[in-house]
Formats: C-alpha cells, sequence, structure tokens
C-alpha cells in the first residue's frame, strides 16, 4: 500500500497537478500483518521478533509491574497480558522464563482480576474469571502474582473470593518499595 501510494506521489511530482486529479486504483490485497509469536505464554502477549534490534532482553532482570487498569469483565487484564508480552519477548530472543524474576501486584480497579470464578461470576456476571487462566500460566512461568490487601478491602472483597494461588500482600505499597529495595525495575500498568 505504501508502495503504491509512493508510485502515485512519483507520478504527481513528474506530471504536476494533472496526474492529482486522476483517479488512482486501491491496491486489492493489502500486505499480511506480521504474524506474533507466543514462545512461552501461549495466546496472550504475542510479540513480533527483532532479531537486528538493540536493547534485546538480558538475562537476570528484574521486574515488578504496578497494575491498576481496570477492564471489562470479560477482557483479560493488561497487566496481566503485559506480563505475558514481557516474558513473550524472552522467549523470541532466545532466553527462558528462569532468566527473568517478574513480581505483578494488582490494585485499584485491577483487584477484581484475581477472584474466584464464583465470586466474579456473582459480581460481573461473566461465567469465568478471564484472567484465572493467564495467571496460572505466568506463575506455571516462575512469575509471582500478589494481590493488594488493602485494595480488597477498599473494593469490598473478601479474602475468601481471592482465587487459590495468589498470595494476598499487605499493601501494593509495600510489594513495589520492598522489590525495588531489592533491585527490581519498576513498570506502571495503569
Amino acid at each position: 500500500m505504501i508502495q503504491a501510494h509512493a508510485e502515485v506521489v512519483s507520478q504527481f511530482v513528474a506530471n504536476g497537478f494533472d496526474e492529482a486529479r486522476k483517479n488512482h486504483p486501491v491496491p486489492a490485497v493489502l500486505p499480511a500483518a506480521p504474524k506474533l509469536e507466543f514462545p512461552i505464554i501461549p495466546k496472550h502477549g504475542g510479540v513480533l521478533p527483532r532479531p537486528k534490534a538493540v536493547e534485546q532482553p538480558r538475562a537476570g532482570a528484574k521486574v515488578v509491574f504496578d497494575a491498576t487498569a481496570d477492564a471489562k469483565p470479560a477482557d483479560v487484564n493488561k497487566g496481566l497480558d503485559r506480563v505475558a508480552r514481557l516474558l513473550n519477548l524472552y522467549g523470541v530472543a532466545g532466553l527462558k522464563a528462569q532468566d527473568v524474576k517478574i513480581t505483578i501486584v494488582l490494585h485499584g480497579e485491577a483487584t477484581k482480576s484475581v477472584l474466584n470464578d464464583a465470586a466474579y461470576k456473582e459480581r460481573f456476571q461473566v461465567e469465568q474469571n478471564p484472567n484465572l487462566p493467564l495467571i496460572r500460566e505466568l506463575q506455571k512461568a516462575g512469575v509471582e502474582v500478589l494481590v493488594c490487601g488493602q485494595a480488597l478491602n477498599y473494593k469490598g472483597f473478601p479474602d475468601g473470593e481471592v482465587t487459590d494461588g495468589v498470595p494476598i500482600a499487605v499493601a501494593a505499597l509495600t510489594v513495589v518499595i520492598n522489590k525495588q529495595t531489592d533491585g527490581y525495575s519498576y513498570i506502571p500498568v495503569p
């Protein structure tokens, strides 16, 4: 498409305004979008390999994601998807999930992402919490998934509604402070 546009512009430059008044066909086929890859986390956080790009992933990184983003009840939280994308970037670079240490703490509007299916269905009229399969995949890859205990309280979610396997942190604030003290890079997902 860009090449076709460039040809029309070249004709305009060569032939002046008469060329601009002509109708020019639009290419029938758009170029295919590059295929995304999911080497570590399937179905989420797809990435385009860029082997010649600068700033490739490095083994030994430590990252804390501070997720407050909301999502529609039937959609996956973008903070969780962002973590999947980072892991998949490591995968396309030839690294493993174990080559990066990741913690994600969910709070604010993202708190609901960790509710068990029964609580999620009751509150949001969605059959299953769409975040739970991704949370399990991230945990299998070594990601520490935490929820803010203060946010649970402010949102009115009892501790018993948190899905099994997701620890409740005293606060997202302390998670971020402690992880940064431990050398983790900070990535907010508002």
